[in-house]
Protein backbone atom coordinates (compact mmCIF):
# COMPACT_ATOMS: atom_id res chain seq x y z
CA UNK A 1 0.00 0.00 0.00
CA UNK A 2 2.83 2.20 0.16
CA UNK A 3 3.69 2.39 -2.82
CA UNK A 4 0.85 3.40 -4.55
CA UNK A 5 0.31 6.49 -5.95
CA UNK A 6 -2.34 8.25 -3.83
CA UNK A 7 -2.21 11.09 -5.39
CA UNK A 8 -2.96 9.88 -9.23
CA UNK A 9 -5.71 7.32 -7.46
CA UNK A 10 -7.94 9.82 -5.33
CA UNK A 11 -7.58 12.07 -9.07
CA UNK A 12 -8.68 9.66 -10.89
CA UNK A 13 -11.43 8.45 -8.66
CA UNK A 14 -12.61 11.63 -8.03
CA UNK A 15 -12.76 12.09 -12.35
CA UNK A 16 -13.92 8.67 -13.08
CA UNK A 17 -16.96 9.40 -10.97
CA UNK A 18 -17.90 12.98 -12.54
CA UNK A 19 -17.40 10.99 -15.86
CA UNK A 20 -20.03 8.42 -14.70
CA UNK A 21 -22.37 11.24 -13.42
CA UNK A 22 -21.92 12.84 -17.08
CA UNK A 23 -22.07 9.77 -18.81
CA UNK A 24 -25.13 7.88 -17.31
CA UNK A 25 -26.66 10.85 -15.81
CA UNK A 26 -27.02 13.26 -18.95
CA UNK A 27 -25.32 12.10 -22.29
CA UNK A 28 -26.55 8.39 -22.30
CA UNK A 29 -29.27 9.14 -19.73
CA UNK A 30 -32.20 8.24 -21.82
CA UNK A 31 -30.27 5.56 -24.19
CA UNK A 32 -28.80 3.98 -21.32
CA UNK A 33 -32.24 3.44 -19.54
CA UNK A 34 -33.91 2.36 -22.84
CA UNK A 35 -31.28 -0.17 -23.18
CA UNK A 36 -32.26 -1.44 -19.63
CA UNK A 37 -35.52 -1.34 -20.38
CA UNK A 38 -35.95 0.72 -16.92
CA UNK A 39 -37.87 3.95 -15.60
CA UNK A 40 -36.39 6.24 -13.58
CA UNK A 41 -38.61 5.64 -11.14
CA UNK A 42 -37.55 1.58 -10.77
CA UNK A 43 -33.89 3.32 -9.82
CA UNK A 44 -35.83 5.06 -6.97
CA UNK A 45 -34.09 2.87 -3.78
CA UNK A 46 -31.26 1.55 -5.51
CA UNK A 47 -28.63 4.67 -4.68
CA UNK A 48 -26.33 2.01 -2.97
CA UNK A 49 -25.14 0.44 -6.14
CA UNK A 50 -23.28 3.92 -6.59
CA UNK A 51 -21.63 2.98 -3.26
CA UNK A 52 -20.06 -0.62 -4.75
CA UNK A 53 -19.29 1.42 -8.18
CA UNK A 54 -17.64 3.22 -6.09
CA UNK A 55 -15.56 0.67 -4.39
CA UNK A 56 -15.15 -1.42 -8.15
CA UNK A 57 -13.25 1.78 -9.18
CA UNK A 58 -10.95 1.56 -6.16
CA UNK A 59 -10.00 -1.41 -7.17
CA UNK A 60 -9.26 -1.25 -11.05
CA UNK A 61 -6.92 1.82 -10.11
CA UNK A 62 -4.84 -0.05 -7.09
CA UNK A 63 -4.63 -2.59 -10.02
CA UNK A 64 -3.91 -0.27 -12.95
CA UNK A 65 -1.36 1.45 -10.39
CA UNK A 66 0.18 -1.77 -9.86
CA UNK A 67 0.40 -2.66 -13.21
CA UNK A 68 1.76 0.74 -14.32
CA UNK A 69 4.27 0.29 -11.84
CA UNK A 70 5.45 -2.75 -12.84
CA UNK A 71 5.56 -1.90 -16.64
CA UNK A 72 7.63 1.15 -15.42
CA UNK A 73 5.21 3.26 -17.47
CA UNK A 74 5.15 6.04 -14.69
CA UNK A 75 4.24 9.41 -17.42
CA UNK A 76 0.82 9.86 -18.59
CA UNK A 77 1.51 8.83 -21.94
CA UNK A 78 2.50 5.70 -20.73
CA UNK A 79 -0.19 5.23 -18.00
CA UNK A 80 -2.71 6.11 -20.55
CA UNK A 81 -1.33 3.45 -22.84
CA UNK A 82 -1.04 0.63 -20.11
CA UNK A 83 -4.63 1.20 -19.11
CA UNK A 84 -5.77 1.11 -22.68
CA UNK A 85 -4.35 -2.30 -23.25
CA UNK A 86 -6.17 -3.36 -19.70
CA UNK A 87 -9.23 -2.13 -20.86
CA UNK A 88 -9.37 -3.61 -24.15
CA UNK A 89 -8.11 -7.08 -22.90
CA UNK A 90 -9.92 -7.28 -19.60
CA UNK A 91 -12.64 -5.32 -19.25
CA UNK A 92 -14.14 -4.45 -22.65
CA UNK A 93 -14.02 -8.42 -22.71
CA UNK A 94 -16.00 -8.98 -19.54
CA UNK A 95 -18.36 -6.65 -20.42
CA UNK A 96 -18.69 -7.87 -24.09
CA UNK A 97 -19.71 -11.39 -22.10
CA UNK A 98 -23.23 -9.93 -21.29
CA UNK A 99 -24.18 -9.48 -24.97
CA UNK A 100 -22.03 -12.59 -26.23
CA UNK A 101 -23.81 -15.34 -23.96
CA UNK A 102 -26.74 -13.80 -22.28
CA UNK A 103 -28.77 -11.84 -25.48
CA UNK A 104 -27.20 -8.61 -23.68
CA UNK A 105 -28.30 -5.79 -25.53
CA UNK A 106 -26.04 -4.10 -27.59
CA UNK A 107 -26.82 -0.46 -27.10
CA UNK A 108 -25.89 -1.26 -23.78
CA UNK A 109 -22.66 -3.10 -24.69
CA UNK A 110 -21.28 0.36 -26.54
CA UNK A 111 -22.58 2.41 -23.59
CA UNK A 112 -21.01 0.73 -20.50
CA UNK A 113 -18.38 -0.07 -23.14
CA UNK A 114 -17.31 3.60 -23.61
CA UNK A 115 -17.74 4.57 -20.24
CA UNK A 116 -14.95 1.72 -19.08
CA UNK A 117 -12.49 2.93 -22.03
CA UNK A 118 -12.86 6.63 -21.12
CA UNK A 119 -12.33 5.98 -17.43
CA UNK A 120 -9.59 3.63 -17.87
CA UNK A 121 -7.42 5.70 -20.23
CA UNK A 122 -7.99 8.97 -18.20
CA UNK A 123 -7.37 7.05 -15.14
CA UNK A 124 -4.29 5.71 -16.25
CA UNK A 125 -2.76 8.70 -17.83
CA UNK A 126 -3.39 10.28 -14.10
CA UNK A 127 -1.99 7.16 -12.17
CA UNK A 128 0.87 7.66 -14.53
CA UNK A 129 1.52 11.09 -14.87
CA UNK A 130 0.48 12.79 -11.85
CA UNK A 131 2.73 12.17 -8.68
CA UNK A 132 3.82 14.26 -5.79
CA UNK A 133 7.28 15.84 -5.99
CA UNK A 134 10.10 13.78 -4.19
CA UNK A 135 11.42 15.94 -1.45
CA UNK A 136 15.26 17.41 -2.06
CA UNK A 137 16.92 15.38 0.27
Amino acid sequence: MKSINWLGLVAALVVGQIIGIVWYGTVFSDAWMAAMEMTEAEFVGTEWRMGLGFINMVVILIGLDWLIGRLDARSWVGGARVALAACVFFALTVVSLDYVYAAGNLPLLWIDGGYQLLTYVIGGALLGGLRLKAKAG
